[in-house]
C-alpha cells in the first residue's frame, strides 16, 4: 500500500497555530544551560507561526547551541501540508521573506495537495524530488490479524531506521541551500513529523544543538496536532477510511511523534557512519566550508 495513505495525515489536521505574543528575551534564560534554555524555548510564542490553515508550521528559531550561539528567529521553517494556507497564510510567509522551499513529499503526494505558497509566488526557488514512496511494511503490520499497538510502534522504529538513508538526496539538497545562503528556507512533508522531523533533526545536529532539544522538538508535533481526532471525523469513504476502521490503539503509534522514533533514525546512522555528523559530512556532501556557512547563516552569537 503506498505511503499517501499514511503521510499526508497533516492534511486531516488543519489546527490553527497559536498567536504570537510578546516574548522574554535572552536575558530570561542567563545562566541555564543549553538544554534548560531550550526546554523553554520549545514553548516560545514565537514557535508556532500564526497561520489560519498552516500544518505544524514552526519556526526553528531561538535554540542554543553547545557553544554559546543560538539559532537565528525567521530563518528556518519546518512544516505539514502546505494545502491548506490561505491568502492571509500566504502574505504572512512572504512578509517573512521565504524565498526557499524544500517539498520532501513524493509525487502523487505533490499532485494531491498543491503547495498553495508557491503557486502564488513565482520568484520563490521551489525544490522537489520525483518518487514514489510505498509503507508496505508498515501496513502489512496494520493488516495483520495479531496488529497490535506494540506492533505498530516497532514497525515505526524500523521504518525510522531507514529514512535517513532513503531521503539523503533531499537532505543534501536542503543542507547545500542552506550553505549559500538561500534563506529564509522552509521545509515541508504531509505530517510534518516523519521526513520534516528528521530533516530538522539533521540541521539541529549539525548547528550543536544538544541531542535532549533535537529529540524534544521532534516530539513537539504531539501537542500541536490531534491527528487520532481529525482522522475519526474524516469522511467514510475518504483515503483514509481504512485506518480509521482499525482499532484506535493499533493505528495510534503511526500518528504520534513518539521520541524513540528520531531516537532510533539518529542511532541507526551513527551505527552505521560513527556519528550523525560523519553522515552529514560523507553522505550528505557538507564540507568543512559549508558546516561553517550553515552555522552562520542559521545562527548568531548569545
Amino acid at each position: 500500500m503506498r505511503l499517501t495513505i499514511l503521510l499526508p495525515l497533516a492534511a486531516l489536521a488543519l489546527l490553527p497555530a497559536c498567536k504570537e505574543a510578546a516574548a522574554p528575551g535572552v536575558a530570561a534564560t542567563a545562566g541555564l544551560s543549553p538544554v534548560a534554555a531550550n526546554a523553554a524555548a520549545l514553548k516560545h510564542p514565537r514557535r508556532v507561526l500564526p497561520l489560519e490553515g498552516g500544518v505544524n508550521f514552526r519556526d526553528l528559531g531561538g535554540y542554543m547551541t553547545t557553544d554559546g550561539r543560538m539559532t537565528r528567529w525567521e530563518v528556518l521553517y519546518r512544516a505539514g501540508s502546505p494545502a491548506g494556507l490561505t491568502a492571509k497564510d500566504q502574505a504572512e510567509l512572504a512578509r517573512r521573506g521565504i524565498r526557499t522551499v524544500c517539498d520532501l513529499r513524493a509525487s502523487d503526494e505533490r499532485k494531491a495537495e498543491p503547495n498553495a505558497y508557491v503557486a502564488a509566488n513565482a520568484d520563490v526557488t521551489y525544490w522537489t524530488r520525483d518518487y514514489a514512496a510505498d509503507a508496505g511494511d508498515l501496513m502489512k503490520v496494520l493488516g495483520e490479524p495479531d496488529a497490535s499497538a506494540e506492533k505498530s510502534r516497532a514497525a515505526m522504529i524500523g521504518f525510522y531506521r531507514t529514512l535517513p538513508e532513503e531521503h539523503a538526496p533531499a537532505f543534501r539538497q536542503m543542507f547545500a541551500f542552506l550553505a549559500a545562503g538561500k534563506v529564509p528556507l522552509a521545509f515541508n512533508c504531509s505530517a510534518g513529523k516523519d521526513r520534516t522531523g528528521t530533516a530538522a533533526a539533521l540541521v539541529l545536529t549539525l548547528l550543536g544543538v544538544p541531542r535532549e532539544t533535537v529529540v524534544a522538538d521532534y516530539a513537539l508535533s504531539d501537542d500541536l496536532v490531534d491527528y487520532m481526532a481529525k482522522l475519526s471525523a474524516g469522511p467514510k469513504d475518504g483515503p483514509y477510511a481504512a485506518l480509521a476502521r482499525l482499532p484506535r490503539e493499533v493505528v495510534a503509534p503511526l500518528l504520534a511523534s513518539d521520541p524513540a522514533y528520531i531516537e532510533a533514525a539518529l542511532d541507526a546512522i551513527a551505527a552505521k557512519h560513527g556519528s550523525v555528523e560523519q553522515f552529514i559530512e560523507r553522505e550528505l556532501v557538507v564540507t568543512p566550508a559549508m558546516k561553517r556557512a550553515i552555522i552562520e547563516n542559521l545562527t548568531a552569537p548569545v
